[in-house]
């Protein structure tokens, strides 16, 4: 039997770590290993405690980004997820730099967050679509994150090949049991990852990489 990812929450708010909590009480391959309201809380609980996946809202209060950036030094065995109500280009860059594994924003959805969790931990990167576009209307900024070349999940093939079928963000998130909202973020995660603008973009991506037959996708 597979352990369950244990993930530790750190926020200054009371209120948003219960919240959190609350995500993740009812999923069996995961499981909450301690939380933090503050910086030294936390590296007391990293310094004694397994951790496979760190969430932290660095904007709130006690944390900033470089207890990411900390985080990210000392425990590279360590998945970091930031959560935060804004985005800041120079402070994502940075975090990028220096291989943040994912990034959300603090109204993200239940199954986004659980996504995260999961794709960071199978060593995927994942990005929300509103932190993808921020650093798309960055301009001049999206050549300067020089972040390593990110390979597509097998989640995000799953949807390219339903994508390439010719079915709705809606149709898709029905067959999988995903949410509208996250199967649009994994289509923005994609076009990020391999610097594609369109949906037709990413269709002759999975023809010329063999995820698709050539006679099996629609353009419309």
């Amino acid at each position: 039997m597979n352990k369950a990812i244990n993930i530790f929450l750190a926020d200054a708010s009371m209120l948003i770590l219960e919240g959190l909590k609350n995500v993740f009480a009812q999923q069996k391959d995961l499981q909450v290993a301690g939380e933090a309201l503050n910086p030294q809380a936390m590296r007391a609980s990293f310094a004694k405690e397994r951790i496979d996946v760190l969430l932290i809202d660095y904007t709130s209060g006690e944390f900033t980004h470089k207890d990411v950036l900390e985080v990210l030094e000392k425990h590279p065995d360590c998945s970091v997820v930031g959560i935060s109500d804004r985005c800041e280009v120079d402070e994502l860059k940075e975090l990028l730099e220096h291989g943040i594994h994912g990034h959300l924003m603090n109204d993200c959805d239940r199954e986004e967050i659980l996504d995260s969790v999961r794709s960071t931990h199978n060593g995927d990167r994942f990005f929300c679509g509103k932190v993808l576009n921020r650093i798309n209307e960055s301009e001049g900024e999206e050549s300067e994150l020089d972040c390593e070349p990110i390979l597509i999940s097998e989640r995000e093939v799953e949807i390219l090949r339903l994508i390439a079928t010719g079915l709705t963000a809606k149709q898709i998130g029905e067959k999988l049991h995903l949410s509208f909202h996250t199967v649009v973020t994994h289509r923005k995660n994609m076009m990020a990852k391999l610097g594609i603008k369109n949906t037709a973009g990413l269709i002759i991506y999975a023809v010329k990489e063999n995820l698709i037959s050539p006679n099996k996708f629609l353009f419309s």
